[in-house]
């Protein structure tokens, strides 16, 4: 059976981007497979075989139902949305695609491959975190490996680019579910996982019990994954990744100070300069690769 999309994320962010409203228009022409080719900005790094092959077998009985974004490039077109589709129409045999065919730049083309992703509803949180990070990136007018420093300059002085961060508050209350501070202090930090957690993530696994795991050494990892795929607890990862009797974590004790209002009311303006000042250079430093 072929996927359902969300079309109110394309509709809500189709002022953002000419083409990505045009992802529920219907197919304008079709072009043979062999015009295709993948796009520069697929945020999507893995396709299920499984999921491929079910996706193969929809195709061959109904046929491409959703057509293709493409835009045209020296070397014939390039998919800008549908990749998969794209793959799946050529293991069912089928010679060629509907398409729609749109003239985008690579602004226009990084943050509708992005949208479209983020419709999926097979979405797994490494894929939707990377769709994120590259409409935030469109949005800065940044590389995505600069994308999430730049939030964090951002969320500690927003009146330095008012511009900039109202930019981000469009663009993320159009995707919904988490503002883009939330999207900074949270599950950004996924992708510097070690790959074999950000794979278990891929899987299924939670990603706040991922990000628990991937501090742990590397010999203890597995054992965690398979322990957290059981049903253990992001509480009981954490004591088996700190050990028994090993002192309390001290980021979850800081965390916990910095919340209380009670302990912050108590700081004079020097003490609370010097807590802003530190938690600047906390920042810097944990948003750096």
């Amino acid at each position: 059976m072929t996927r359902k999309t969300r079309p109110v994320i394309g509709a809500r962010l189709s002022g953002l981007v000419a083409g990505v409203d045009a992802l529920a228009q219907p197919a304008a022409t079709t072009l043979a497979v062999g015009q295709l080719r993948p796009g520069t900005f697929q945020p999507r790094l893995h396709f299920s075989e499984q999921s491929l092959a079910e996706l193969t077998a929809s195709i061959q009985e109904q046929g491409v139902l959703q057509p293709l974004l493409v835009r045209p490039v020296a070397e014939g077109y390039e998919i800008v949305a549908g990749e998969r589709r794209w793959r799946a129409a050529q293991q069912a045999g089928l010679s060629e695609v509907p398409v729609l065919i749109r003239t985008l730049d690579d602004r226009e083309a990084r943050l509708a491959a992005a949208v479209e992703n983020l419709q999926r509803e097979d979405l797994n949180v490494m894929e939707e975190v990377r769709a994120k990070l590259q409409v935030a990136a469109v949005t800065l007018g940044v590389p995505e490996d600069a994308a999430v420093a730049r939030m964090f300059a951002l969320d500690r002085a927003p009146d330095a680019e008012p511009a900039q961060v109202t930019a981000l508050d469009t663009a993320f209350s159009a995707l919904g579910r988490e503002s883009w501070r939330s999207f900074i202090r949270n599950r950004a930090a996924v992708l510097n996982l070690p790959e074999e957690v950000q794979a278990a993530v891929r899987a299924g696994l939670d990603y706040r019990k991922a990000l628990v795991i991937g501090r742990a050494g590397a010999a203890e990892r597995p054992g965690l994954i398979q322990e957290a795929l059981e049903g253990a607890t992001v509480a009981q990862l954490r004591e088996r990744v700190r050990g028994p009797g090993a002192a309390p974590d001290l980021s979850q004790m800081v965390a916990q100070q910095l919340r209380d209002r009670r302990t912050l009311a108590r700081l004079d303006d020097r003490r609370r300069a010097r807590v802003q000042k530190l938690l600047q250079q906390l920042q810097e430093l944990l948003a750096q690769e």
